[in-house]
């Protein structure tokens, strides 16, 4: 039942969005919580790339997609290598609740999914029961926020915030397995350098 509420609500707002076009785009660092899966850990800082899509004409709504990409970690346990690769995709809707001159505060509310990808390069090719690859995946709701801060007429600098409440399941890729795991319930920091398609001129007033 969470998996099909968490579809229609993504169906819906894709729907909503067809005839929108993207506004600007942010890239920036994500900054996550470390997970352990298959005795390895993953790694900050991720990379991640956003667009946002106006829903309205006064520019308080928007659909804003993105993917982050993690740094890797490798973890040398003599015998073999554990390589951990960390994935996010997310689909948010964004509120803006305050605007100030050069000040926006906004609040937004989505769907996180989180891969996790463990790969094992055995050093003793010998030892009896070897560790294998393995991977997770969660999907789940998010909530957080943001402060936009303009930087001149195509350029901004945004801080945000969000509390991930996705779950993974995890297991032996070869196998089929699902076994259960902690939830990847955490914070997550992200900053971004926003890209505006239009200039907005010189003026700091509300758009």
């Amino acid at each position: 039942m969470k998996k099909l509420v968490i579809i229609g609500i993504s169906v819906m707002l894709l729907s909503a969005a067809a005839e929108a076009q993207p506004e600007r785009i942010g890239a920036g660092l994500t900054f996550a919580t470390k997970r352990r899966i298959n005795d390895g850990d993953t790694g900050n800082p991720g990379l991640n790339i956003r667009t946002w899509i106006q829903l309205d004409r006064k520019r308080n709504y928007y659909l804003v997609p993105s993917a982050t990409m993690f740094n890797y970690l490798v973890v040398n346990h003599t015998t073999h290598l554990t390589t951990t690769y960390m994935f996010h995709g997310d689909l948010d809707l964004q509120y803006m609740f305050f605007h100030e001159k050069t000040i926006k505060l906004a609040a937004t509310a989505g769907i996180n999914y989180t891969h996790i990808i463990s790969k094992i390069d055995l050093v003793i090719t010998s030892m009896p029961n070897p560790p294998v690859d393995s991977t997770a995946a969660g999907l789940g709701p998010s909530l957080g926020a943001a402060m936009e801060m303009r930087m001149g007429p195509h350029w901004d600098f945004i801080v945000s915030g969000r509390y991930s409440f996705a779950g993974l399941r995890a297991g032996d890729v070869s196998k089929g397995e699902g076994i259960l795991t902690a939830p990847l319930s955490a914070p997550i920091i992200q900053v971004h350098a926003v890209y505006y398609f239009r200039s907005r001129g010189r003026g700091y007033s509300r758009r």
